[in-house]
């Protein structure tokens, strides 16, 4: 062995013998094994490593003029990344999930801002970009097809809600009414469960909502028919004598079926998240103020991923400027007519909010009408 690798050997093994990190160890050992064996691929093969590993940190001290810091490794991760999504992205991310939205609202919300952001990124900015890991795909129950109903009015789902809260210590119920194609919504909350608060309801519904109403489904709880009762025959149920007087058809589920009352309980669960855990509960009438504001924002403001991130109210206003030009059925063209004729006049006082129609489109649609108006007296 020549004096010169001899030396190169004893510096390197005062090297290690002060250094603590086993990386950096590790290298030193396999340094000096290759000297020692004048052979880079028998000293490699002994240590499990590749010539590439010991030629790439060796020519590295090297340079380094066998300073130990060069044995260190550091991170390549660059310090700004020109793909990162931009810090007032993520603070708006953040304040939506303190709202309580989930991933799926905040992309829709934020692209009606024309600010797009994958639900993957949504999600790793609410984990502090921590590695997730591998999803999990779980297994979904049969459900039966979606569908969406072309004209609004055309058919309403109704239901009765269980406040979780006690209101002035009792329990309350929170009549749901929800308009299948706008998803447009009424509720008012009654401090009994019966036909005489389900009538008191339809009254107040019928004059919340701004287009005629042809149907409204509902399940066989007693507050909606007798159908079930054993003790009462023959016998008409209020709100069928309600619907018969104002030509509207009542319509019951199958008992057990919820799914096709799927989109009332579906806003069941949008008021469990959003609204019963803060309203008040020192009073009935204050339960329903809280209620009558929480309503407009869920009809005038909050998006439905089911309406393409539209509002209930704007997807109203779309089917009016539209529905007169959408290709139907020859059954359905009776409804069309109903609701381009008396819907605009009902816009006017509705209470929805203050966002009224465009002049050249009340212009436009009472033109339409006329011409329909013509039609039907011919």
């Amino acid at each position: 062995m020549q004096k010169s690798t001899s030396k190169l050997i004893n510096k390197l093994q005062s090297i290690k013998k002060y250094s603590r990190e086993p990386n950096i160890r590790i290298k030193l050992e396999l340094f000096i094994l290759a000297l020692r064996l004048n052979n880079v691929s028998e000293a490699c093969a002994r240590r499990g490593l590749s010539r590439t590993f010991y030629y790439k940190w060796w020519t590295r001290f090297k340079r380094a003029g066998f300073s130990i810091l060069s044995l260190r490794e550091f991170s390549t991760r660059p310090h700004k990344s020109p793909n990162k999504t931009h810090k007032n992205i993520e603070l708006k991310v953040h304040a939506l999930a303190r709202q309580g939205h989930g991933g799926r609202m905040i992309e829709g919300i934020l692209a009606r801002d024309n600010i797009k952001i994958s639900r993957p990124t949504i999600g790793r900015i609410l984990n502090h970009r921590k590695n997730t890991g591998p999803i999990k795909k779980r297994k979904i129950r049969g459900h039966k097809k979606r569908y969406e109903l072309p004209i609004p009015g055309m058919r309403l789902q109704m239901d009765v809600k269980y406040v979780p809260e006690f209101v002035a210590d009792k329990r309350i119920y929170n009549y749901v009414i929800v308009d299948e194609c706008t998803r447009l919504r009424f509720a008012y909350a009654y401090p009994e469960l019966n036909h005489r608060m389900t009538v008191d309801f339809l009254e107040r519904a019928k004059n919340f909502f701004p287009f005629p109403i042809s149907c409204i489904q509902t399940d066989n709880g007693f507050e909606f028919t007798y159908h079930l009762n054993p003790n009462i025959k023959n016998l008409a149920h209020p709100m069928d004598e309600w619907c018969k007087e104002n030509a509207i058809e009542h319509r019951l589920i199958p008992p057990g079926v919820k799914e096709l009352n799927g989109k009332v309980e579906r806003s069941h669960r949008i008021d469990e998240q959003y609204f019963y855990w803060k309203s008040p509960t020192k009073s009935l009438e204050a339960f329903n103020l809280s209620l009558a504001r929480w309503l407009h924002k869920y009809n005038t403001k909050r998006p439905h991923g089911s309406l393409m991130y539209q509002t209930p109210l704007e997807k109203l206003y779309e089917r009016l400027n539209t529905l007169g030009d959408s290709p139907l059925d020859e059954g359905l063209e009776f409804l069309r007519l109903r609701f381009l004729k008396e819907t605009p006049k009902q816009m006017k006082k509705a209470i929805l909010g203050k966002k009224q129609i465009q002049k050249h489109s009340i212009e436009q649609l009472e033109i339409e009408i006329r011409k329909l108006n013509a039609m039907l007296s011919a």
